[in-house]
């Protein structure tokens, strides 16, 4: 991910620092049990963190903050509990939870752990709204953060400020919508538009090789694609790769035969922009008239909604 961009923090680094150090440096809550049981499930998942893989890791969180939550759930710690279960769900695409538990932490008595948190909770959640397409709620948090002025971190109003600036592209790039075209010269030299692939159910898949979340999903889209290209499935793959020769290396290790896109320019990547793709993976499911259907599909749920889309006339 793109050093330095609030937009494109790994979010399951956050939540490892969150019970590493306790709520953002703060251990200034009252109730004694409640404090006393939070701690010590801090001092179990600081454990964990080091130990588990990073999915079991955080499902071990969601259990354990959830479970504080039904002992405590008036405690003025619950709000380090909502911060945290926030976080993992929108790592997670859970997004409606993670709206559901920011707005828990912002109404939570006491103190939240100060402008910065609340601001990046409001930032985390903003996201998620853009996830869901709630265009205008999410505009509304990042204005609340870019009006918050020298009292946050410029890193988090800055961050705001650029979600801003995406909404218009995103609105543009919603369900339902005419897909924009893209179009270029594949790695192989060929000229590939996604006009001419109307007919079709396309994927347009932005990755790298970099990208560790990007190389864990790819098996997966690999094996969609062997399953149901003959039946009318195809993918366009965009790569936001800076080093062409490890990009080359990881189509050839993995049996890629789908054309893609490499210009070599990474985040500021024509292809990226006009999606306004600001992290990765980030993939466009497009039906045979040219429509976005479904995003950011993983799993077996790409699978379905491949399958669904070649069953339409």
């Amino acid at each position: 991910m793109k050093a330095g961009s609030i937009a494109r923090v790994l979010v399951f680094s956050y939540i490892i620092v969150l019970f590493s150090v306790g709520f953002l440096g703060r251990p200034a809550f009252a109730q004694k049990d409640a404090a006393k049981a939070l701690e010590e499930i801090n001092a179990d998942l600081r454990i964990k963190s080091k130990t588990m893989p990073p999915y079991a890791y955080i499902d071990a969180a969601e259990e354990a903050m959830l479970d504080f939550l039904k002992r405590y759930p008036k405690s003025r710690e619950a709000a380090e509990a909502h911060y945290a279960l926030g976080r993992i769900y929108s790592s997670t695409g859970a997004h409606e939870q993670a709206i559901r538990h920011f707005r828990d932490y912002l109404a939570s008595p006491g103190d939240k752990g100060g402008a910065d948190a609340i601001a990046q909770a409001k930032y985390v959640m903003g996201t998620s709204y853009v996830a869901l397409e709630r265009f205008d709620e999410a505009a509304r948090t990042f204005q609340e953060i870019t009006k918050a002025g020298s009292s946050v971190d410029s890193r988090i109003t800055q961050g705001a400020a650029g979600e801003l600036e995406r909404l218009a592209a995103l609105r543009k790039l919603k369900v339902g919508a005419p897909a924009v075209d893209i179009a270029g010269t594949s790695h192989e030299g060929k000229k590939i538009s996604l006009k001419g692939y109307r007919g079709k159910v396309v994927l347009i898949d932005f990755w790298a090789a970099w990208c560790n979340p990007c190389r864990q999903e790819m098996p997966n889209v690999i094996r969609t694609y062997n399953e149901l290209n003959k039946k009318g499935f195809e993918i366009i793959g965009v790569s936001l790769d800076n080093d062409k020769a490890k990009f080359e290396s990881f189509l050839r290790e993995n049996k890629m035969p789908w054309p893609q896109l490499f210009d070599g320019k990474g985040w500021q990547s024509g292809f990226g922009r006009s999606y306004a793709v600001n992290s990765i993976p980030a993939t466009f499911l497009i039906d045979k008239k040219g429509i976005i259907r479904f995003k950011n599909l993983r799993g077996e749920k790409l699978k379905t909604a491949v399958q669904q889309l070649l069953a339409e006339k």
